[in-house]
């Protein structure tokens, strides 16, 4: 433990170095045309050095830290990129100016011109987007959260801001440069558009910052792909024989058989179990029967007078070692367990699962609340996991919502990491929260 604590934050400390040092040689690069242009040396080529020292250390930076989210990943591409364009432009402004060129500033800027159009495009095609999304959420509110479509506009506001300062700026340098008069006079309206589009965002910005800041987060926690996500697309056939199978067994039990497991921290119902899991947990048959006995009530923070009740379904053996395995029928047995952080009711597990310990070799299979144990747990329905079960209980009874999208949680669905068919995992038991005078 205390190996991977220091190596952790080895890593983060190595980044923020990393970060400084990128953030000082830009502020040299920028400080240098700044001196030679009061020196009026005609030198501004070599200041090129700096940001090119820059873009190299922030690619070392990318290709030795592969281990970090997808979001961060394009984040970061995205700023090289733009270090880039920045870089040839600079390039050619810098002939220019050391006169080893002698073009027009209209060809010398064709970067900006490039730039320009990009920015329109991507403008267009996101404003299209947007209201493409917008509609959809109009007609099927259940389509799309609230919170993906505020964040759609806010980054559409965003972008068609940038082209408009990228416009301003572009022909506002090639006045500049060509010493062209009353250049204010020609874009009067688009700086009001301007000033009057930077305050609708500010307000946006402040009115929705939850919404905004909870998809964000939320992206960020789901965005991290499988390590073995091609592996999973080839076993596509295999994993929809099993659920021919696993969907006739879902419909005695009114539970998920099966997870789908999306990303580190997401998990669906697969789509042939969904319709029947949307029956809700609380209309099992099973768990109407069950819960008639063995119950026992707990006091804890912000659940009140309610319990837990744990239902374990043991799976049988596979029929094959193929991708294309298939679930035998299902036991239900149920014993009275003790635990020392809640008073729960449990069902007696199979003993390979009770005994279950998971891979703690990969950061992506540690829970990421204790870093202890394999992150065995999903929410429902929103189904993030990540979480290992105990975890999970712990958050339930002290906030009764997601800790990721703080949606409702309605049950807790256990899977079992060992037992999997490509992006499928087993099912081994479903907790839910009952009312203790329920009968």
């Amino acid at each position: 433990m205390f190996d991977g604590n220091y190596h952790f934050i080895f890593r983060k400390m190595k980044g923020v170095y990393i970060y400084l040092i990128i953030t000082l040689l830009d502020c040299l690069f920028i400080t240098s045309f700044l001196v030679l242009e009061q020196q009026e040396y005609h030198l501004y080529i070599y200041s090129n050095a700096f940001l090119f020292i820059a873009i190299i250390v922030d690619s070392y930076s990318q290709y030795s830290n592969r281990d970090i989210l997808e979001s961060l990943k394009t984040l970061k591409r995205t700023l090289a990129i733009v270090r880039l364009y920045i870089l040839i432009c600079s390039i050619f402004v810098s002939l220019k100016l050391d006169k080893l060129i002698n073009w027009d500033w209209s060809a010398v800027l064709w970067n900006l011109w490039l730039g320009l159009f990009c920015s329109i495009g991507i403008g267009v095609a996101c404003s299209i987007v947007t209201f493409n999304k917008i509609v959809q959420y109009l007609f099927d509110k259940s389509s799309y959260k609230k919170s993906k479509i505020i964040f759609y506009i806010w980054l559409t506001q965003l972008i068609i801001y940038v082209s408009i300062c990228i416009g301003l700026i572009s022909f506002g340098y090639l006045d500049f440069l060509s010493k062209t008069v009353n250049y204010t006079k020609k874009f009067l309206i688009l700086q009001y558009f301007l000033l009057a589009e930077l305050v609708i965002i500010m307000f946006y910005s402040i009115y929705f910052h939850k919404e905004i800041k909870e998809y964000i987060f939320s992206t960020l926690q789901d965005d991290e792909p499988l390590t073995n996500q091609q592996q999973q697309s080839a076993n596509t056939q295999g994993n929809n024989q099993t659920l021919q199978i696993l969907n006739t067994l879902s419909s005695r039990t009114r539970v998920p058989q099966v997870m789908q497991k999306i990303s580190k921290a997401y998990f669906s119902i697969p789509k042939r179990q969904h319709s029947i899991a949307q029956d809700s947990i609380y209309g099992s048959p099973v768990l109407k029967k069950l819960s008639k006995g063995h119950k026992r009530a707990f006091s804890s923070q912000g659940v009140g007078s309610q319990m837990l009740q744990e239902i374990d379904f043991k799976i049988f053996e596979k029929q094959s070692c193929t991708i294309n395995q298939e679930f035998a029928n299902i036991v239900k047995s149920q014993v009275d367990k003790k635990k020392s952080n809640s008073q729960l009711i449990s069902a007696d597990r199979d003993e390979s699962i009770q005994n279950y310990k998971p891979d703690l070799s990969q950061n992506s299979n540690i829970c990421i609340v204790c870093y202890e144990r394999g992150p065995n747990a999903v929410f429902m329905n929103c189904g993030h996991g990540g979480v290992c079960y105990q975890c999970a209980i712990d958050i339930w009874k002290q906030k009764t919502e997601c800790y990721l999208c703080r949606d409702k949680i309605i049950y807790i669905v256990k899977v079992d990491l060992d037992e999997r068919v490509g992006d499928l995992f087993k099912v081994v038991s479903t907790t839910q929260m009952i009312d203790q005078f329920k009968k």
